[in-house]
């Protein structure tokens, strides 16, 4: 429960869905903290407790958990950083929130919430919306609610919701636009301060700079500044020596284009004064095009293992529709001094970019393949994004894209969505690289003693109806279900899952298909059938949320937030022909169970040794 004279603020900000049980790294909440730090030096501690909702929760809870621990805590405002990947989730667990505490403020923040995002503005799901850079609006709407919840002047950058309930999105109520902030100085930091500790994952995420003087159409970043503001040489070091003294590995530089200021030879030197010894590895974001082999070597001696930089397209006509243009000799020599410099250098290719074409994309890929221009290759679709320049000229440019996230374009003039699908194909095929490739299944690790990571259901059980406790569910889950014939059971076992679907939509779930008996290879192949499959994808699908559109384009057999696998007796796996084993892969991952059980016996999956047959994708 909250103090009766200081309201509790809470800050929430929901990591990228995994698609495995394996642990979630890097969702470090540092905008939430940078609004609790500025908030609290302008005196708001006084009225508010303001805390960060732990990343242990929030990188582990499922859906309905994660409705239920907030609403425990009892918040006054609860504040959500919004990005692609969890906007969607967020404004679910904003909404079942609001159901259980009425009175809760909602307030949403981040990349997602721009003037233009129309869908997320109209719904019912919170009270203010702050537009570009927060931490002033966000200190100054604390400010004006201190003496009651009715705001009396509009606040730049802070979107108030028209209170008609059938339609909250007004263009015409648009904020003023937030001037950012005028020195990064006075801000401070997060670390320091002791909001955030670099030590929990050996990890320091480190702004120098806000603004980029590029003002590429695929990227919002560059709506919300107006010019490039900087950390000082002294505030630098400072964060670097806190990332020394806490032990950490990694220092992430957040910067938009990190050799986009004058003086990056000196801020190169700068780093690796504040890395002595070479503690810790840096990486960041640049342009190959502005390195030379000077500033290669100086990359090396501050530490830079990896890179990553953009090179988009080739085209002349795609580069003059995204503003952004390369120069290939340029590029060229800034790669190949890096390589020399034994730094790993990741590569960005988008593919539906307005101008480019089958073949200006192919003789991109080509154009790095065959130049041995890279370390490795990141080959994206192209997100139409809110706020960006290309959402604004969507329509005059012919672009079609999905309306929800990832907001992929599925057409362009020149590129259908068949061409899209194929490039992706043959990109993967050029760099013998599968994108965003699905891990092996984690059935060791699918269960724990209070069911919150997995659950078995035996459906030839009269109770295989219910489900035990799903409000305690964590986000990565493993329904395990068991049955002596699962084309009889596939109703039942598809009601199963979307009963825990409906409880928690934006689960991570891998559904595990295991016989209860030791089948012969006509009963498995009678069982394994391809309706069950088709009506399980169905219960699986029956929402799709972001990850389901992000693989949307990907070649292969269909990927997402949910998979289903099949585990299988290794000894039939000859028996059971190499082209039915192959259909099986286009729907399930298959697993092969080492084990010399007795037939119907009722073991543990951990007793079991398993074999992964592999991703079993097809061409698509």
């Amino acid at each position: 429960m909250h103090s009766p004279t200081r309201r509790s603020v809470l800050l929430v900000q929901l990591p990228i869905p995994p698609l495995s049980p394996a642990p979630i790294r890097g969702n470090v909440p540092l905008a939430a903290a940078y609004l609790k730090l500025h908030a609290e030096q302008k005196g708001l501690g006084k009225f508010y407790n303001i805390d960060l909702f732990p990343t242990t929760q929030s990188n582990t809870f499922g859906d309905r958990l994660l409705v239920r621990t907030l609403a425990e805590s009892d918040p006054w405002l609860v504040g959500f950083t919004c990005y692609v990947w969890n906007i969607e989730r967020t404004l679910w667990i904003a909404r079942e929130l609001k159901q259980l505490c009425p009175n809760v403020h909602i307030v949403l923040g981040g990349p997602e919430i721009t003037a233009d995002n129309a869908w997320v503005l109209d719904t019912a799901d919170y009270d203010f919306a702050a537009v570009g850079e927060g931490e002033q609006t966000f200190t100054e709407l604390l400010l004006a609610l201190v003496r009651g919840d009715v705001l009396s002047v509009p606040i730049p950058g802070l979107y108030v919701p028209a209170a008609a309930a059938n339609c909250r999105y007004d263009p015409a109520r648009r904020p003023a636009f937030r001037t950012p902030l005028p020195d990064l100085n006075g801000l401070g930091s997060p670390y320091l301060a002791g909001i955030l500790d670099a030590a929990d994952e050996q990890m320091l995420l480190l702004e120098t700079t806000r603004g980029c003087v590029f003002k590429c159409k695929f990227c919002y970043y560059p709506k919300s500044y107006d010019k490039q503001y900087y950390l000082s040489a002294e505030n630098i070091l400072a964060n670097l020596r806190h990332a020394v003294d806490r032990g950490v590995r990694e220092v992430f530089l957040l910067d938009p284009t990190l050799n986009q200021r004058k003086d990056f030879g000196d801020f190169l030197r700068l780093l690796g004064q504040g890395n002595p010894g070479r503690r810790f590895e840096y990486f960041g974001e640049l342009r190959a095009e502005g390195i030379t082999a000077q500033t290669a070597d100086l990359l090396r001696e501050a530490g830079f293992t990896e890179v990553e930089v953009g090179l988009q397209s080739i085209d002349p006509d795609a580069q003059s529709k995204m503003d952004r243009k390369n120069n290939l000799k340029a590029f060229q020599r800034g790669v190949r001094a890096m390589l020399n410099q034994g730094i790993h250098v990741k590569v960005d290719l988008i593919v539906g970019l307005p101008g480019d074409t089958v073949e200006s994309v192919r003789r991109g890929l080509h154009y790095l393949r065959d130049g041995g221009l890279y370390s490795d290759v990141q080959v994206f679709n192209l997100s139409i994004l809110p706020g960006t320049a290309f959402r604004q000229e969507a329509e005059q440019l012919g672009l079609k894209f999905q309306p929800r996230p990832p907001y992929y374009v599925l057409q362009t003039p020149t590129l259908s969505r068949e061409h899209l699908f194929g490039l992706m194909h043959e990109a993967q095929n050029l760099f013998a690289i599968e994108f965003d490739a699905q891990p092996a299944p984690e059935l060791d690790a699918s269960t724990d003693s209070a069911g919150r990571r997995g659950m078995k259901v035996n459906l030839d059980s009269p109770e295989a109806a219910t489900l035990s406790d799903s409000d305690s569910c964590h986000q990565a889950f493993t329904l395990w279900l068991r049955s002596a014939s699962f084309d009889e059971d596939r109703h039942k076992a598809a009601g199963t899952i979307r009963r825990l679907l409906d409880a928690n939509p934006f689960t991570t779930l891998q559904v595990v298909l295991e016989p209860t008996c030791q089948p012969s290879p006509s009963a498995i192949q009678q069982n394994f059938s391809l309706r069950l499959f088709e009506t399980l994808t169905a219960a699986c699908q029956a929402s799709p949320t972001y990850l389901d559109r992000y693989y949307a384009l990907q070649p292969g057999r269909p990927n997402g937030a949910k998979r289903l696998i099949a585990v299988l007796p290794a000894q039939l796996r000859p028996l059971l022909g190499a082209e039915w084993i192959e259909q099986i892969g286009g729907h399930a991952s298959v697993v092969w169970r080492q084990s010399t059980a007795q037939p119907c016996l009722e073991e543990d999956f951990e007793a079991h040794e398993y074999a992964w047959a592999g991703p079993q994708r097809t061409a698509g």
